[in-house]
């Protein structure tokens, strides 16, 4: 039992294990020969897996073509079986091959089970004529089954270790995926981080200098190029190629020419990705075009020639528009992979994205140009329309003045040629020359000061003059010429601005400030009612700054809009009259021009405050390049 025991529980192998277990069998029972056979899984075929110790180091293989009787006898045995000599069964040629030094001896086979199912036997012989008894029989199985046990712990381990394997392995892989996933995850936000950057640009120069930046860095590309597309003039126009850092010179591609591969990727849609152009040139473009890779009239002084031997093209598609093509470009051959591939495709959104919004700006900007160009001359017809309406009523006064001193002139003038003058009459007609000479300063001296005001505004508001000027006195000169648009709309104005408030800075954006502020309110505010109360008001609010407020009582901003009123084209009176552009004008020369800053405050049904902040020196303007 000691030896059972020990070799139950050794750390040997199956085949170890089963050697001392046929040793202690061929040694307990007498037995003169003494083998297992399992079957192999691979083959099929029964594979000694140990014999009685002293018998030939290779034990045959048993098969249907070698041994037919012997392998029907123990893979088809379904119970401990006895037989009284070999060669009762015809297995006198087979036992002979087998064991050639035994002649019919009594055989005992004993099949090996596990998991339900037969996979070996065990055969055992003594000498002729012995028989083998029940205890014997009894030991023999017993022993067999711890064969069989062996076999079922081998299996056990060999399944664990498979287990385990398959575990690590499964591991390894989900490893890798984890770490491919947070790379794919960490290249997304890269992207996203790198998108918000590029559609964060309204110019075409900085959108294709951020990109160049972020693909170099990513993919190590030595030409960048964005391709703009004319579908008018069917032209790819290339503003200014990138190579290795250094800007080239604009060109054309012509999008029907099919020797070029820009044109191929915008006039098919798809992308092109080659890794050695001299190879995979004819899926894409002519021979021909292999000399024209790059256009020699690109290269700035100095910029040497540069030939492409890998190329990644990606055409700009939004909203199922072409809108141009992305190039990358390497002189290394096998220089890109597919993820760069992806890279590019991802950034083409963004860039796509990014020259529509400039293209839209520039279009905007143009747009907006021509409408401060007319809403200054609308402002300024308004200027002269007032103006003349105010001129009117001293020119009228002196007119009527003059007409009548021409009267009296000419009764006086008659009456001295015929020798009637009386003193008396004398002294009306003097009487009545001083007053119509005071009538007449008068009125002229208030047409004067008005026709001074106006060309003073007007020299202004058409020019951006920097020069130092009186506070109190521009803002009376926007007033009144203002003036009779407010009265006429049944309006109010009061000023209430220090006379010793000296400004160094540009007083004719400070009247379109003021004039698009009184017309706002006026279209705005008032709408709806007249007798509407406006107030300037202005303070100094530190040694180096004045503080401008401009008030009205009208009917307020709704919280909404309050946040909005600054952008350009935005008004709730389109086509009332409104063009969305006042205050965003009023917005740009408070900040850019003069350097202050503006705020705005109101409650719906309470009026709207603007406070504006106004250095006494304004900035002086950076040099344009």
């Amino acid at each position: 039992m000691q030896v059972l025991d020990r070799i139950m529980h050794s750390d040997t192998g199956l085949s170890s294990a089963m050697q001392q277990l046929v040793t202690l069998a061929a040694e307990q029972l007498s037995a003169i020969y003494c083998a297992a056979w399992t079957q192999d899984s691979a083959s099929g075929h029964l594979v000694c897996r140990a014999q009685q110790p002293g018998k030939a180091e290779q034990c045959p293989v048993i098969n249907t073509a070698n041994f037919p009787e012997l392998w029907h006898l123990l893979s088809q045995v379904n119970g401990t079986l006895q037989l009284e000599s070999a060669s009762n069964m015809g297995l006198s040629q087979e036992w002979h091959l087998l064991c050639a030094d035994l002649s019919a001896p009594m055989l005992l086979v004993v099949p090996l089970l596990a998991h339900g199912k037969r996979v070996g036997a065990a055969l055992l012989a003594h000498q002729a004529h012995q028989i083998w008894h029940s205890d014997q029989q009894q030991l023999a199985f017993q022993l067999c089954a711890l064969m069989q046990q062996k076999i079922v712990e081998d299996d056990y381990q060999k399944l664990q270790r498979e287990l385990h394997q398959h575990v690590m392995h499964r591991t390894y892989e989900l490893r890798l995926q984890t770490e491919e996933l947070r790379q794919a995850q960490q290249m997304v936000q890269k992207l996203s981080e790198i998108g918000r950057e590029i559609t964060s640009s309204l110019d075409q120069n900085t959108i294709m200098s951020v990109v160049y930046r972020h693909l170099h860095t990513l993919i190590g590309a030595e030409v960048f190029a964005i391709g703009i597309y004319h579908p008018d003039k069917q032209l790819i126009e290339f503003p200014g190629n990138i190579l290795r850092g250094e800007l080239m010179r604009p060109y054309f591609r012509d999008v029907n020419d099919h020797d070029l591969l820009a044109s191929y990727c915008v006039r098919e849609g798809k992308e092109i990705f080659i890794n050695n152009i001299f190879d995979e040139y004819p899926a894409y473009i002519g021979a021909a075009g292999l000399d024209r890779l790059t256009d020699q009239k690109s290269y700035a002084e100095g910029q040497a020639l540069f030939v492409p031997a890998s190329h990644i093209y990606v055409p700009l598609i939004l909203k199922g528009k072409i809108s141009g093509v992305i190039a990358i470009q390497s002189t290394e051959t096998n220089a890109f992979q597919t993820i760069h591939l992806d890279m590019a495709k991802t950034l083409s959104a963004y860039t796509a994205i990014a020259i529509d919004n400039a293209d839209t700006y520039q279009q905007l900007a143009e747009a907006q140009k021509i409408l401060v160009s007319q809403d200054k001359l609308a402002a300024l017809g308004s200027l002269v329309a007032g103006v003349a309406h105010e001129l009117n009523t001293p020119i009228g006064n002196s007119l009527l003045t003059a007409s009548t001193l021409q009267e009296e002139a000419q009764r006086f003038q008659v009456q001295l040629e015929s020798n009637h003058l009386k003193r008396s009459d004398l002294q009306h007609f003097t009487q009545g020359l001083t007053e119509a000479c005071e009538l007449l300063m008068r009125n002229l001296h208030n047409a004067s000061e008005l026709v001074a005001s106006f060309k003073q505004v007007s020299a202004d508001q058409t020019s951006q003059q920097r020069r130092q000027f009186q506070l109190a006195q521009t803002v009376h000169e926007v007033a009144r010429t203002l003036q009779n648009q407010i009265l006429k709309q049944g309006h109010h104005l009061a000023l209430d601005i220090s006379k010793d408030i000296i400004l160094d800075s540009y007083p004719g954006p400070l009247a379109q400030i003021l004039t698009n502020l009184i017309n706002n309110a006026m279209l705005h505010g008032f709408n709806g009612r007249s007798a509407g109360s406006m107030k300037i008001h202005a303070r100094r609010h530190s040694l180096s700054q004045v503080e401008l407020q401009f008030c009205d009582d009208g009917a307020g901003i709704p919280k909404a809009d309050l946040r909005r009123i600054f952008d350009p084209f935005f008004t709730t009176k389109l086509g009332q009259g409104g063009s969305g552009l006042g205050l965003s004008i009023v917005h740009n020369l408070v900040t850019a021009i003069m350097g202050g800053s503006i705020e705005v405050s109101s409650t719906p049904g309470n009026g709207t405050r603007f406070r504006l902040l106004l250095p006494l020196q304004a900035p002086t303007p950076a040099p344009s390049r």
